[in-house]
């Protein structure tokens, strides 16, 4: 298949984040990948898995997957890096087109439009539906995936979203907003609904895999040996810290205790207020904290990055001097996660160097 990634590889990756999760890995995890090498596989021609595609139902799923592979083709991994298939393109919280929602791709995103506008948040009851067009889709594509990688290539979980963010979808963000304070108790039936079928369907998409996956990954492709997640509530931006253990809190942690390595996706300065009440919940086992559209990603973000490496659970961020050496302020470098990184074929002796950082052999191959 000439996805030069084997099955012993994948036992040493496996190895190294059982001791990363155990806090016995004295090294950040650091993927490295090198793209660009040469393969007897023409480059495809035809659709890529991208947000204006993934739903052209004119497509199928396995034109995705055949384009992907040629991709991969090219590819080599080193460090803690592996070969994935993203799904993000369906878009973030898809878990409201299983549901009802039309998707709408743009260029750079997609869009859930309800099935009517200002639809009470009393009418809405929320239930599986085997046959949803938008769900077989997804399942559709699994399925493609397994039939040509049998588990070689690591596919990863469609972006379903938050359970507020997949309500917003429903509901729009003004009338949740006001929802919280009118009706409350509406609200969290809706969330204990919508958080049972996020894991209906989470389950659905992992048991296509499990028979034959050598490992599992979600939307920012931590690999997993067993199915995780890196959960969020990007609709917590615009609620203070009451309203956000009232309503997003409990269903992290009970989200979080039924996921193995669950982390929070932590996006932007207005989910600031809320980290002391995530650092509170056991079962996140870290948190991936991104600064948000228009703040500067080389701000000092010191405090909390401080704060969650006090807290003793992993950081998920780039947390990387120029040179590529871990932030001082991590005296536990095992607590570090940081983004795969990649190189051209040709520039192979400045990811090597690189891999020295931290004792990683990078070498043709």
């Amino acid at each position: 298949m000439e996805i030069h990634f084997s099955h012993e590889q994948y036992e040493a990756l496996r190895h190294t984040y059982r001791k990363w999760w155990a806090g016995e890995l004295e090294r950040p995890i650091v993927p490295i990948i090198t793209h660009g090498h040469s393969s007897s596989i023409p480059p495809s021609k035809g659709p890529h898995l991208a947000f204006p595609t993934a739903w052209d139902f004119s497509i199928d799923p396995r034109q995705f997957v055949e384009s992907h592979h040629a991709g991969l083709t090219t590819h080599r991994w080193y460090g803690d890096a592996f070969p994935y298939f993203p799904t993000t393109a369906f878009g973030p919280g898809a878990l409201a087109a299983f549901l009802g929602c039309t998707p709408i791709g743009a260029q750079s995103t997609v869009w859930f439009k309800p099935p009517r506008e200002d639809i009470p948040i009393e009418e809405l009851h929320f239930e599986f539906d085997e046959n949803n067009p938008n769900y077989r889709r997804v399942l559709n594509l699994y399925e493609a995936a397994m039939e040509k990688w049998h588990g070689s290539v690591v596919v990863g979980m469609v972006d379903m979203g938050g359970i507020l963010d997949v309500l917003q979808s429903f509901r729009g963000a003004e009338n949740l907003l006001m929802d919280l304070y009118d009706d409350p108790d509406e609200v969290t039936r809706c969330v204990k609904e919508l958080q049972e079928l996020w894991f209906v369907y989470y389950n659905k998409f992992n048991e296509i895999m499990a028979p034959e996956a050598e490992g599992y990954t979600d939307w920012y492709h931590m690999y997993g040996e067993k199915p995780g997640y890196i959960l969020q509530s990007d609709f917590s931006y615009m609620i203070g810290p009451e309203m956000f253990d009232t309503f997003v809190a409990p269903e992290l942690a009970s989200s979080a205790a039924r996921i193995t390595n669950a982390v929070y996706h932590m996006d932007g300065i207005g989910q600031i207020p809320h980290l002391d009440s995530l650092l509170a919940i056991d079962g996140i086992r870290g948190i991936q904290w991104q600064p948000g559209a228009g703040e500067p990603e080389k701000q000092n973000w010191d405090e909390i990055l401080s704060r969650i490496l006090a807290s003793g659970k992993k950081l998920i961020h780039l947390a990387q001097k120029p040179d590529g050496r871990p932030i001082d302020l991590a005296s536990d470098p095992g607590q570090l996660y940081f983004h795969e990184r990649g190189w051209r074929a040709g520039d192979l002796d400045n990811a090597k160097r690189y891999g020295d950082l931290y004792g990683l052999e990078v070498r043709e191959y």
